[in-house]
C-alpha cells in the first residue's frame, strides 16, 4: 500500500475535479467548511510524512474536502458514487472477528489480537480494551495504524473498513465461507493439506469423492485423518 503522504500529495497536486493545486491552507479551510477541524500545519506534516497516523475522522474529512472516497488512502477506490457519504463501517471489526479464525477453534479474543498486532512492531500498539470499544461501537475513530493492524491480522483489505461496495462482496464471500466451515469443508481441506505428504494420490482422490457424496446427500462425513499411513499404503 502506498504511504499516506504520497497519496495525499498526489490528490492535492492533481485534484480529481480538475481544479488547480490545493494548498494546505485551502485544504484546511475546505475541511472546516464541512464541519471538520484539521489545521494547515498538521496537513503539512501529513504531506511531508512527519505525521503518518491520522485518525479515521481525519481521513474521512480530508477525503471529503478533496472529493474522493476515503478508501483511496488505504489502497482502495478513489471515485465516489452520487450522493455517497462514506465513513467508518461500524460492523467491519465484529464481522471479521466472527468469521475469520482458524478452523479448529473459535474467534480470536481481543487480547490475542492486541498482542499479535502490538508485537509485530509494524503498526504500533493497540490495547485489548480499545479493540473491545471498536467491537461494541463505543469508539469509531481508530487511527490509521490501528486500521492497518486489524486488516493485516485478519487478512483483510484495509479499504474494507470504509468501502460499502467492497464490503458487500467480502461479506458475501464470508457468508459462503461460514457455511462451508459449518459443513466441515474448511476443516476437511485444512487437514487434508496437512496430510498431503502422508496420503497417496488415490487416497486423496477417494477422500474428496467421499466428501462430495456426503454433501450431495446431506449427511455428515468422516475421514480417518488421525491414523498415520504406513509406507505400504503408498504402494
Amino acid at each position: 500500500m502506498r504511504p499516506f503522504a504520497e497519496v495525499l500529495n498526489e490528490l492535492c497536486n492533481n485534484p480529481p475535479d480538475g481544479r488547480g493545486k490545493v494548498t494546505n491552507v485551502a485544504l484546511a479551510a475546505a475541511v472546516k467548511s464541512r464541519g471538520g477541524d484539521i489545521g494547515h500545519g498538521y496537513i503539512s506534516q501529513l504531506r511531508l510524512g512527519v505525521k503518518d497516523n491520522p485518525t479515521c475522522q481525519a481521513i474521512v474529512d480530508l477525503a471529503g474536502a478533496l472529493g474522493v472516497h476515503p478508501a483511496v488512502f488505504l489502497g482502495g477506490r478513489r471515485e465516489l458514487h452520487t450522493a455517497e457519504q462514506p465513513g467508518w463501517r461500524a460492523t467491519a471489526v465484529s464481522t471479521l472477528f466472527e468469521a475469520v479464525h482458524p478452523p479448529d477453534r473459535g474467534p480470536w479474543s481481543p487480547e490475542e489480537v492486541a498482542t499479535a498486532i502490538s508485537s509485530s512492531g509494524q503498526f504500533g500498539s493497540i490495547s485489548a480494551s480499545y479493540i473491545r470499544e471498536l467491537l461494541s461501537n463505543a469508539s469509531d475513530n481508530p487511527r490509521l495504524k490501528h486500521i492497518l493492524g486489524l486488516a493485516d491480522h485478519f487478512g483483510a483489505d484495509p479499504a474494507y473498513f470504509f468501502d460499502d461496495d467492497l464490503a458487500a462482496r467480502v461479506d458475501s464471500e464470508l457468508t459462503d465461507f461460514l457455511a462451508l466451515r459449518e459443513l466441515g469443508v474448511v476443516e476437511f481441506v485444512t487437514r487434508l493439506a496437512e496430510r498431503t505428504g502422508d496420503l497417496s494420490p488415490q487416497a486423496r482422490a477417494a477422500a474428496v469423492e467421499g466428501f462430495r457424496q456426503a454433501l450431495e446427500v446431506g449427511e455428515g462425513w468422516s475421514f480417518p485423518l488421525n491414523s498415520r499411513r504406513t509406507s505400504a499404503d503408498h504402494t
